[in-house]
């Protein structure tokens, strides 16, 4: 192939017309915005973190993606049983069911008859410990406090609990040996109760909402995210008064598993959603997907490739797996 020679001047011209565009241009500017309605997307593999099945509405299970095993799980009520995947515990799932009067957390397990392990309020918070041992939740009592509870995720038995002021709407987000992270209101703080030592400790003047003791990464709200000046801000357990970000339209969703990155939702009073973002631990901007039927950051498969619970225009949702900009179905959702 003939080479094309410029000559020097010209060479000279063109980096200096290109140079001011480079030095002025933003970071965020190169980061894409990605369509994720599903329909249009092609199909991919299934999804490699664990999900639900329900191909109908009396039929539920489980999928274990190291397995390919499916854990069946028996309706509650009826069929208008709604369910939520907390997480794996062990060999098991752990999972919450609602239904007219009905609120449970279950455990379901191979070849292990169901368990119920606690009954919940429809205002109680639950979630799994980073490591899937404990379940984490609160209780409303009859006296008007809330306890935090941490109990176990096999048994459903109580090994600690604390009682607060129904103000302070505690939030237990992780546990790491007998010291428990949670989220508090009345005055925004975070809190790190040992249950061993019988202390309640405040490190942050924020309440949190997501993280966990093993990335060492806290998100927490400047004040209820349903007021309209409330902002978000991420930092690390051990250094939570130094921000890394701060953002005050959107919510962290979740963190991925090494740590170093972040996926956004709307922050509660944006009252929309839409939009997922997905960030750097400093908060640099490295995809935006959109979505005007709905989407939702639904689980970090490795540590930069993620799914969301995206809508099409009309039927049923999917789980769309998205690696930066690359995009594709993975389930459908139910």
């Amino acid at each position: 192939m003939r080479r094309i020679r410029i000559p020097a001047l010209a060479t000279a011209i063109l980096v200096a017309l290109m140079l001011p565009v480079s030095l002025t241009t933003p970071a965020s500017a190169a980061a894409p915005t990605v369509d994720v309605r599903p329909l249009p997307l092609p199909i991919g593999e299934s999804p490699t973190v664990p999900y639900l099945h329900r191909p109908s509405s009396e039929s539920v299970s489980v999928v274990d993606p190291a397995t390919g095993m499916k854990t069946p799980v028996a309706l509650v009520g009826d069929d208008l049983d709604e369910f939520t995947l907390l997480g794996r515990s062990g060999s098991g799932f752990v999972l919450r069911v609602r239904n007219r009067n009905i609120d449970q957390i279950i455990r379901v397990q191979l070849d292990v008859a169901q368990r119920s392990l606690t009954d919940m309020y429809y205002a109680d918070k639950a979630r799994l410990s980073a490591d899937g041992r404990y379940l984490l939740k609160t209780a409303t009592l009859s006296s008007g406090g809330i306890q935090a509870q941490v109990r176990s995720a096999t048994t459903g038995a109580v090994v600690a609990r604390h009682t607060f002021r129904s103000a302070t709407r505690p939030d237990p987000i992780d546990v790491s040996g007998t010291r428990v992270l949670l989220g508090a209101y009345s005055t925004p703080r975070t809190l790190v109760w040992d249950w061993k030592a019988g202390t309640v400790k405040t490190i942050a003047s924020r309440a949190a909402y997501a993280g966990g003791f093993a990335t060492n990464r806290l998100a927490t709200y400047t004040k209820d995210p349903s007021q309209v000046d409330a902002c978000s801000v991420v930092s690390t357990v051990t250094a939570p008064a130094t921000t890394l970000w701060r953002g005050c339209l959107e919510a962290v969703a979740s963190f991925s598993p090494d740590g170093a990155r972040f996926a956004t939702n709307a922050i509660e009073h944006e009252n929309h959603a839409d939009v997922v973002r997905r960030r750097s631990l400093r908060g640099t901007l490295l995809t935006t997907y959109r979505n005007p039927n709905g989407l939702w950051a639904y689980a970090w498969e490795t540590n930069t490739r993620i799914l969301m619970r995206s809508h099409p225009s009309s039927g049923t949702p999917w789980l769309v797996r998205c690696e930066a900009a690359d995009c594709e179905r993975a389930w459908r959702a139910y």
